[in-house]
């Protein structure tokens, strides 16, 4: 593996994209950067991990930072043939490098849904039951909503409750949430997520080295995520002055797989026991947290 380098990209223009289709058959004015980071959570969470690939993109990608790492890498197109008497090369092996997408994570701004309810599931992203079979019976199913047993089992959209409603016609961001052990249920956070590395290259800190790289970033402009009175106009804000307009304040949310707690430990992240444990895609998940120590800003006017 040649020396890795990282690509970042801003929030940008992903409209057309077609979640029914892998990364490289979509629209040519979809940012290269976003088709790699797209090419390793296919080859991660679709390919690996068995999530549906119209699930794998959602509306929060375009409105995300990314950040994808990549690696040169040298293979061989042609094998080196030797004459089977004397020994000698009668033609040299041919080779290419070719650079290589290998690991990707992206930062969501705020607003953000409510906290997962504990014990709840999510199927693309949405808060489902599951409709009964024909005799009324509630039959056990996988993450993705498919029957395991017979009968079927469908995935339906859980209704909004008055309190869901309130919060998301409230001001930004989506009006007060339950408070959990990190979250007092108002603060305005961002959400670490979607961090993949293929297979072949794990081992080597990739996720390290792409958190370090986004953190830096999140340091050095927190303000970035901040509305603008002056773009938005404190009508749509919903607020009244501009001590309410939201603004971070350098606190970071993971909803993490289970399976990769300990790797966010070791960044600093703290595991929300009062979020509880839930499922996305199937796969249990618990919230964590982490607090930055963000510079001195100049409020977006």
């Amino acid at each position: 593996m040649g020396t890795p380098f990282i690509s970042h990209l801003e929030p940008s223009r992903l409209d057309g994209y077609d979640r029914t289709r892998p990364y490289d058959q979509q629209p040519g004015h979809v940012p290269k950067t976003f088709s790699d980071a797209m090419q390793v959570r296919e080859a991660v969470f679709v390919r690996e991990q068995g999530v549906p690939l119209t699930n794998e993109h959602d509306p929060d990608d375009a409105r995300s930072c990314h950040w994808v790492m990549y690696a040169s890498v040298n293979s061989t197109t042609e094998p080196e043939e030797r004459d089977p008497r004397s020994g000698q090369v009668t033609k040299p092996r041919k080779s290419e490098t070719r650079t290589l997408p290998i690991g990707t994570l992206r930062v969501v701004p705020f607003p953000h849904p409510p906290h997962p309810p504990p014990g709840s599931r999510y199927v693309d992203n949405v808060l489902v039951d599951y409709e009964s079979d024909d005799d009324g019976e509630k039959k056990k199913e996988d993450g993705h909503g498919t029957a395991t047993s017979s009968g079927t089992a469908r995935p339906r959209a859980r209704t909004l409750t008055s309190v869901d409603e309130e919060r998301q016609a409230s001001a930004l961001p989506f009006g007060a949430d339950r408070p959990t052990t990190y979250h007092d249920g108002k603060e305005p956070y961002v959400k670490l997520g979607r961090m993949a590395v293929i297979p072949e290259f794990r081992g080597h800190h990739i996720a390290g080295q792409l958190w370090r790289a986004a953190k830096k970033w999140l340091e050095d402009n927190p303000t970035f995520f901040n509305p603008s009175v002056t773009e938005m106009g404190m009508d749509q804000l919903k607020v009244g002055t501009a001590a309410d307009i939201p603004k971070w304040n350098g606190l970071v949310c993971c909803h993490a797989q289970e399976s990769v707690v300990k790797l966010y430990e070791r960044w600093g992240f703290k595991v929300d026991e009062g979020m509880g444990r839930w499922y996305e895609e199937g796969i249990p998940h618990v919230g964590m947290f982490l607090r930055l120590h963000i510079k001195e800003r100049t409020p977006k006017v």
